[in-house]
């Protein structure tokens, strides 16, 4: 086979398979537009359906939304109406206010009015409490000051009667004494032991349950006890007095003068410890409050 009959059988055979190619490409093409015509009518039925069922949606939901619209102008005019109830209300009630504001203004400055007035009046109340506080101080201090003035009095009245009775008692003994001296020098000493033994006279043993009391604290050598001639008391009469107070305290004896009454005597002191009274310590000295009476025999203060 020549050259040339080789090259026409090689073109057939390229022509051959373009042909083949192209009717492939064909028949594939309108293979595929075919399925896309019948997808698109399909699609386009099914877009015609949904558009016609949208269509009765949007009519249905029209007529719903046209029922909420008048049902909603119906509450808008109602709503109207309340609002020019409301705002013809709220004017007046806005004239009430207006006028209820007049009256709290005027109101107002009446209250300040008192309220200065309460205040002048309470300032006033405070001075005159504070006047009334301190003249009730001055008056308790003054009626403090009285009872003061009053018991110092009655102190002063009490040692004037005191030191008027150990004058009287040593005048009285001076008498005495002077009339023994006397009646030794008529009796020339003859009468010396009856005058001893109007002296020395031992008075009446007194109870055991005689009991006193100290009126007020030793002067000198003096105490005055409250008790006297009822008691059965007389000049000589011994007399133990004790504290009783801070586990009790013997302080010594007590000798009736001559200065005697029914409820009331003068006594000499003398000291438990033999010392002269100068010399005691003061808490070993009478005061006021302690205990006079006979003291038993056994376990006692002494």
């Amino acid at each position: 086979m020549s050259w040339l009959g080789k090259i026409l059988t090689f073109l057939v055979l390229i022509g051959s398979v373009v042909w083949m190619y192209f009717s492939v490409n064909a028949f594939a093409i309108r293979t595929n537009w075919k399925a896309r015509a019948d997808a698109f009518e399909k699609a386009f039925k099914d877009s015609e359906a949904r558009r016609e069922q949208e269509k009765l949606m949007a009519q249905a939901d029209r007529d719903q939304l046209l029922r909420l619209y008048a049902a909603e102008k119906a509450r808008a005019d109602e709503f109207e109406r309340g609002y020019n109830d409301i705002a013809a209300s709220s004017r007046r009630d806005d004239t009430a206010f207006q006028q209820l504001l007049d009256n709290y203004t005027s109101a107002d400055v009446k209250a300040q009015k008192l309220a200065a007035q309460v205040k002048t009046i309470q300032e006033e109340l405070r001075i005159t409490r504070d006047r009334n506080n301190e003249l009730e101080n001055k008056r308790q201090e003054l009626v403090l000051q009285k009872e003061e003035a009053e018991r110092r009095r009655v102190e002063a009245q009490n040692a004037a009667r005191l030191q008027q009775t150990i004058a009287e008692d040593y005048a009285r003994r001076l008498e005495t004494l002077t009339a023994l001296v006397n009646e030794l020098r008529q009796t020339g000493g003859s009468g010396t032991a009856a005058v001893l033994r109007s002296i020395d006279r031992v008075p009446a043993p007194l109870p055991e349950n005689i009991r006193g009391t100290v009126v007020r604290d030793i002067v000198g050598e003096f105490v005055h006890i409250n008790i006297g001639i009822d008691a059965g008391l007389e000049p000589g009469s011994k007399l133990d007095v004790y504290r009783e107070g801070g586990g009790g305290k013997y302080l010594g004896t007590l000798i009736v003068t001559k200065s005697l009454y029914p409820k009331e005597a003068v006594a000499e002191f003398k000291p438990a410890r033999p010392v002269p009274i100068s010399q005691l310590r003061p808490d070993e000295l009478p005061r006021k409050g302690d205990k006079v009476g006979i003291l038993t025999p056994g376990p006692s203060l002494r």
